[in-house]
């Protein structure tokens, strides 16, 4: 143990970075504000470096300066020893920031660093104990197996290399060292440096700089991006807490808040951090999201993949004057003034797209109404699929606060689109897709923790008969009632047939307009319809899609193709005939929706699909051989489309 007359130390938070990287949280706030588990990460520092004993404390400030000075004295009370804020007329980078603060403090041996935006779960009398007991002139938390693993050190703990390639060192820079104060001197003579500089001289010198590697039970962080953030959540709130005081009651308060919210009628499912004084609307859904200090959501939606910020949160309707919310230009480093934006076709029920284009880079900008729950559970889908190893646009930014979303441009070309064999190669891409959705989402334990919409139950199947009842054989064929009654007895089988298969991840909407292709590469889009059915349902939407009416030895080849994947990833083959079945309860949801976006919401775009649509529901009948009934409807309603439609049978 050491003795406070022993050695002498000032303590360094790192706190006057910009924090660009964790846009847009830090354009309303400093970084140092920013809270984890509902407290501040200068709290958080603040209680971790006060284990050692310090002389003083320093804390430097240059992004939204006057509050991190601020919330610095309102938390001095706190600390025992002199606390001075270093104010920095422009960011002087780790090294800098350290030479020009700790000349407001008294003079020490030595200085124990942390960066505000590191999470560490240790006891740093350790790090002390070891520090001195080498005479290292500086030692350094080092993290194992995660992080960019940059730090080479030696067998006998030296640090032979700081800044090795990405995943060549072993070792990373956990962001917390200790170093004996004469090291600032090695660093260079201009004002903005790193540490790190300071650190590589006292290697060329033959000076020891030495690493500490953190042990498996301690837990570290780094929230220098906003998906780090939510991953930190996700990590500190079920964790043992150990050695960090402030972040173990922490995580205890996140328990207690959470049950209470769910005591009011709101589900929180994932990661869920929430701040004091908040109000949730009964009936909201919160998935992975961190609710900061006095937000107050009235509107009982589904919020996913983000940062509710204080203050009233209210999502406004989806209008073609509707413009990008200001965080979206300061997140992307865009100036607003010059950048293009060109409307896209609207796609789906309460979004609308645009392309935003600043230079030589673009984005699809989305807009999202709150009335379809589905829409704002998106962002949540793509890390799903994405962790799935399924590829999807890359999500840049979502502001789930106002339903703004902004993805990776993947250009305009999607399956439809292609012709000949291109198009082929993407259809049995967009299947290997399916296929890892479906196998490697069906393991995934936590699923149902996932705002999914409806499953594939009964009463959705049914639902999609009476769709196309309603607004195909009624509204646009104008057919008496027997042509249903007809096939009343299959629909039972059909039905009983999918239920009876194992409940997946599906897509739900897997055309080819679904499938985007850029660079040779499939891409899925519009999977906020995202739930649990029968895996044939997505396949069958794929290839008997009305949209291009593959020929059959395509259709053959791509069923034979997505069925080897679901091998390779040790998956099961479905039963022979569940396709075909699949095929026409889909198609069936499919002449329904065409149907009504013709007559009831005015796109006659839409026309043209449904005899092409009856073409695929004939072809699927007739392949499985188990369907009479519907082979006879498919083909009487063919006949009815061509005279009602004015088309040649």
């Amino acid at each position: 143990m050491v003795e406070r007359g022993m050695t002498t130390i000032t303590g360094f938070i790192l706190a006057a970075g910009e924090g660009r990287r964790l846009r847009p949280l830090t354009l309303s706030r400093p970084k140092a504000l920013v809270p984890l588990l509902g407290v501040p990460l200068l709290d958080l520092a603040v209680d971790q470096v006060r284990s050692l004993p310090l002389n003083a404390l320093v804390v430097n400030a240059w992004h939204r300066a006057d509050e991190v000075a601020a919330a610095v004295q309102r938390r001095m009370c706190d600390v025992s020893v002199p606390v001075y804020v270093s104010r920095e007329k422009r960011l002087l980078d780790t090294g800098g920031g350290l030479r020009e603060g700790v000349r407001l403090a008294p003079a020490s041996d030595h200085i124990l660093v942390h960066n505000v935006d590191v999470i560490l779960d240790a006891d740093l009398r350790e790090l002390l104990q070891s520090h001195l007991a080498t005479g290292a002139a500086a030692t350094v938390v080092l993290v194992p197996t995660r992080g960019p693993l940059t730090v080479d050190m030696a067998p006998d703990g030296c640090i032979r290399e700081f800044r090795r390639r990405p995943g060549q060192g072993g070792y990373t820079f956990a962001g917390v060292h200790l170093l004996q104060r004469r090291v600032l001197e090695l660093l260079p003579e201009r004002e903005v440096c790193s540490i790190i500089e300071a650190y590589e001289a006292a290697l060329a010198a033959g000076m020891d700089i030495r690493g500490v590697p953190l042990a498996a039970a301690s837990a570290w962080a780094d929230l220098g991006t906003c998906r780090s953030y939510l991953q930190a959540h996700a990590e500190f709130a079920v964790r043992e807490i150990l050695h960090h005081r402030r972040l173990g009651e922490a995580q205890a308060e996140q328990r207690r808040r959470r049950a209470a919210l769910r005591d009011t009628g709101v589900t929180c499912s994932g990661v869920v951090g929430l701040g004091a004084d908040i109000f949730v609307s009964a009936g909201a859904h919160l998935h992975n999201v961190v609710v900061w200090d006095g937000a107050c959501v009235r509107q009982p939606a589904c919020f996913s993949e983000g940062v509710l910020p204080g203050g009233e949160i209210r999502l406004s309707p989806v209008t073609e004057t509707r413009q990008p919310d200001p965080r979206v230009f300061a997140s992307l480093g865009m100036d607003p003034a010059r950048c293009e934006r060109v409307d896209l076709a609207k796609r789906g029920s309460g979004r609308a797209y645009a392309r935003l284009i600043s230079g030589d880079r673009s984005w699809i900008w989305c807009v999202y109404s709150p009335e379809r729950r589905e829409n704002g559970a998106y962002a949540a889908h793509a890390e799903f699929l994405r962790g799935l190893g399924v590829r999807v646009p890359e999500i840049f930014l979502h502001l789930p606060d106002c339903g703004e979303t902004v993805f990776a441009d993947l250009g305009e070309v999607d399956l439809l689109q292609l012709q000949g064999g291109a198009q082929v190669d993407s259809l049995l891409q967009a299947a290997e897709q399916a296929a890892r959705l479906h196998v490697l989402g069906g393991r995934v334990q936590q699923v149902d923790e996932l705002p999914l919409q409806q499953p594939f139950d009964e009463a959705l199947y049914r639902w999609e008969c009476d769709y196309f009842r309603e607004h195909m054989l009624g509204a646009v064929l104008q057919a008496p009632p027997q042509h249903w009654a007809a096939v009343e007895r299959e629909v039972h089988a059909l039905r009983d047939l999918l239920l009876a298969q194992p409940m997946v991840p599906v897509h739900r909407d897997l055309q080819s307009t679904n499938v985007m292709v850029h660079n040779g590469m499939t891409y899925l889009i519009d999977f906020q319809g995202l739930r649990l059915g029968c895996a044939a349902y997505d396949v069958a939407s794929l290839i008997y899609d009305p949209y291009t009416c593959y020929p059959r030895p395509v259709r053959d080849r791509a069923w034979r193709h997505y069925t080897q994947c679901v091998r390779a990833l040790d998956g099961q083959a479905m039963p022979e005939g569940v396709l075909q079945a699949a095929a026409i309860q889909r198609l069936l949801q499919a002449l329904g929706a065409y149907g009504k976006l013709w007559l009831t919401d005015g796109l006659e775009r839409y026309r043209q699909h449904i005899l092409p649509g009856f073409t695929m529901l004939e072809a699927a009948a007739a392949e499985s051989r188990r369907f009479p009934a519907f082979l006879s409807l498919a083909r009487e309603c063919r006949h009815l489309a061509g005279l009602r439609l004015g088309a040649r049978d």
